[in-house]
């Protein structure tokens, strides 16, 4: 039973760190330090300092990483996927 007490708390803790650091990363957009901007390669989102498209982004450059399952059946053709019919104008 204390093993369930523990890993309630853990879990409480690490949402209530990833819920402060949400705060703190839209406080930090809000205030013109931190953006989400679109990959100009692959179009998706990533984080930037300056509100302008990134050239690459993790999933440009670490595609097995980010999506290991994919990335073993598809092979080098991961890194060419885009993102097609995207709403997100900027």
């Amino acid at each position: 039973m204390t093993i369930y007490e523990v890993l309630t708390g853990v879990v409480g803790f690490v949402l209530a760190l990833g819920a402060t650091a949400a705060i703190f990363a839209g406080l930090a957009n809000w205030a013109g330090g931190f953006f989400v901007v679109r990959c100009a390669a692959c179009h998706h989102l990533a984080f930037s300092t300056v509100n302008k498209p990134k050239t690459d982004c993790p999933h440009c450059k670490y595609p097995a990483l980010l999506h290991p399952l994919y990335t073993a059946q598809h092979g080098s053709a991961m890194a060419s996927t885009r993102v097609v019919g995207d709403k997100l104008h900027y």
